[in-house]
């Protein structure tokens, strides 16, 4: 029910009544300052979180759970003990052990939401789910502030401005108030609830539904009665607001802004409005059967709409807010596909700072990525770019005399695209040029290869990145080759893919993949460790061959990675005529891929999934010879039924390899003796857990 005017008056009067200051000034109130150090943003990589700076350089090395923005210099980071506190160094300045009683399940998986809200004005709001809410210092030090002290506090804000809001129980269920910097009380908890000021007021309501602005002094500023049913920080001169079944933006007095303002001049009614931060404000679009959220500027124009036009979909709905001038959104890996999430629950008392409306900080999307973008939209780190690990120096891309670097390649081109890239690292771990097993025929021992290189070049007067493929016949030797059309596998071939990486709108024009026509390649060194030697191309595109791009490399002792390898090397008997009988799905394909796990009592290795496949299983730690049978410590099956079997393993950096000849007596469905002969290398051991 809404109070009368004479009652809201009588009771701000009461509230403007501050208690008397304690005698000792309290620690809070001076922000701490690290404008000079530059900014820290928290990116995922993998399952673990760390944080970057604005270059996307990692400033401190991903190993927690659950991470928190910065605030003047201050983080909070998740470990298996529970929620600490670290500086822009990584140490704590507060040990972990601590968790808030909200908590967030996404699937199986439980998060304890963090216990500490951003540091402000020298200090950190504490709730702990089992303890009493207090404020740490920057420095980690406690402070009770002694005007709570005969109150059961439920809640603390985050200073701002001298004061926060503090919520404690009462016979009625509960009320907010503010406190100043020396802990007592600046405005009686006589309020329903209440939020930060910012501009010198701060939103407070009287009600669930019953909201408006009031000064330092508990008085009430806007509008002229507690009639909003919801109200946000007051920033930039303009509140986020809802009346009645309006919603938008009130300056001093009045409505400042309710419409959203498009490119083309058209406008649209505000149905839901976020608090401007940076400039920049979130609000639900109203009127539309499909609302998207748009970021908009202090005149309601719309600054950037996420994803609309761009290569993304943003996967999580919620106003993120800006920090340290960037805001992070969650948006789909490629495309705009997210994939389908598991049941994300929220439980807990319901803080409504960790409410659903909030950014979640997970990314339990199949096909997700973290980014964060400008205040224009544009996109300045990425969670799904590869970055060196923390602490690792560059390695060099040249030697002395400005020749390359081992290790090293660099890419010019000309034509259609055009562009000078590197000398950049190929050996790297930001680069995933590689020479490398072909994926689908071949052994890492005599090819085909694959040499593939990554840059940057313009198409168009447009950034564009590119990924070529170099095709490399079997017994291929050092010294120069010929290069024909990507058609001829028996001489080598290549093709060119550039994508746009502006985040062109979706249908907007793409470069041509483009195809080798000619060339020559130069080989100085091509065997198992590493290939050098120079290469240049003539490509054209496959829809308008007469467009051409001109292009060469340099590479020097390019490393080869080992793949996985595997051959049939003899097959006999009724598995022999199995083989001949289905030529369309030859039998080695029933032997792949191969899988090596190990446990603490068994390695197991199992050639294929399904078929006349075969397994073996011996204990665990073993290498060298070996016979498989019904009385040997290893055991065997081929096309399902026990075998006997002989070989050899050997291990080297976590992988296997060996060569095993397997053998069956009778089979159900073969007739008579059956044997095959398998090797295979570089196969990695896995260990479940």
């Amino acid at each position: 029910m809404m109070r009368s005017l004479s009652h809201i008056g009588a009771a701000l009067a009461f509230l403007s009544i501050a208690s008397a200051a304690p005698a000792m000034a309290g620690p809070c109130g001076a922000a701490l300052s690290d404008e000079a150090a530059g900014s820290l943003y928290p990116l995922p990589d993998g399952n673990h979180w760390g944080y970057v700076d604005r270059d996307g350089a990692w400033q401190i090395a991903p190993r927690w759970r659950q991470v928190r923005p910065f605030s003047e210099g201050r983080a909070a980071v998740e470990t298996e003990d529970g929620w600490g506190v670290i500086g822009r160094d990584g140490a704590y300045v507060i040990e972990p052990g601590t968790r808030d009683a909200d908590r967030v399940v996404i699937g199986e998986e439980t998060y304890a939401l963090s216990p500490y809200k951003p540091a402000a004005q020298g200090c950190i709001a504490a709730t702990p789910a089992d303890g009493i809410p207090h404020y740490r210092t920057v420095d980690g030090a406690r402070w009770e502030p002694p005007g709570l002290a005969d109150h059961d506090v439920v809640d603390l804000g985050s200073f701002s401005e001298g004061l926060a809001w503090v919520r404690v129980a009462n016979e009625d269920g509960g009320a907010t108030g503010w406190i100043n910097t020396d802990g007592g009380w600046a405005i009686e908890p006589q309020f329903h609830d209440g939020g930060d000021f910012s501009e010198g007021r701060a939103p407070a309501a009287i009600s669930d539904s019953n909201w408006g602005y009031i000064d330092d002094s508990g008085a009430l500023v806007m509008p002229r009665k507690f009639v909003l049913s919801d109200a946000g920080p007051y920033e930039n001169g303009l509140a986020p607001v809802t009346l009645g079944d309006e919603a938008g933006y009130m300056d001093a007095e009045n409505w400042a802004l309710r419409e959203i303002t498009y490119p083309d001049g058209t406008t649209r009614p505000i149905r839901d409005a976020g608090p401007f931060s940076d400039g920049r404000a979130a609000v639900i679009e109203g009127k539309t059967s499909r609302p998207r959220t748009i970021w908009i500027d202090s005149d309601g124009e719309v600054a950037f709409i996420p994803g609309d036009g761009h290569s993304y979909r943003v996967c999580d709905r919620t106003r993120a807010e800006f920090h340290e001038g960037l805001l992070p959104l969650p948006v789909s890996l490629g495309g705009n596909i997210c994939g389908k999430p598991p049941e994300i629950v929220r439980e807990g008392p319901g803080d409504p700072r960790n409410g659903s409306e909030q950014m979640l900080w997970q990314l339990p999307w199949e096909r997700s990525r973290l980014i964060w973008l400008d205040q224009d939209g544009q996109k300045v780190l990425d969670s799904s770019e590869c970055r060196r690990p923390h602490g690792m120096e560059p390695l060099p891309t040249t030697v002395a005399d400005g020749g390359l670097a081992k290790g090293a390649y660099r890419i010019e081109l000309s034509g259609m695209a055009e562009g000078t890239f590197g000398p950049v690292r190929a050996d790297g771990p930001c680069n995933t040029s590689e020479y490398a097993l072909d994926d689908i025929d071949g052994t890492n021992a005599a090819g085909p290869w694959r040499l593939s290189f990554e840059g940057v070049a313009h198409w168009q007067e447009r950034g564009v990145e590119l990924y070529l493929d170099v095709m490399l016949p079997e017994g291929l030797s050092t010294g120069t080759h010929e290069v024909g059309a990507e058609a001829d596998d028996m001489t080598v071939s290549a093709h060119l893919r550039m994508i746009r990486s502006d985040d062109p709108e979706v249908g907007a024009e793409q470069p041509d993949r483009y195809t080798s026509q000619s060339g020559k390649l130069a080989l100085s060194r091509l065997d198992r460790e590493a290939a050098s030697g120079d290469l240049e191309l003539e490509l054209a595109s496959r829809d308008a061959p007469e467009q051409t791009i001109s292009l060469s490399v340099s590479f020097r002792e390019i490393p080869y990675r080992f793949g996985p390898e595997f051959a049939m090397t003899e097959v006999t008997g009724s598995l022999a005529r199995f083989d001949e009988e289905t030529p369309d799905d030859p039998l080695e394909n029933f032997f792949q891929p191969l899988e090596v796990t190990e446990t603490e009592d068994r390695l197991t290795i199992l050639f294929g999934s399904f078929g006349p496949n075969l397994e073996l299983s011996f204990p665990a730690g073993h290498t060298g010879r070996f016979t498989a049978g019904p009385d040997e410590a290893v055991s065997a099956t081929l096309a399902g039924v026990p075998a006997e079997a002989e070989g050899t393993l050997s291990r080297a950096d976590g992988k296997l390899a060996g060569e095993v000849t397997a053998e069956i007596h009778a089979h159900p469905e073969l007739e008579g003796r059956a044997s095959v002969s398998v090797r295979f290398a570089h196969i990695p051991v896995k260990n479940p857990e």
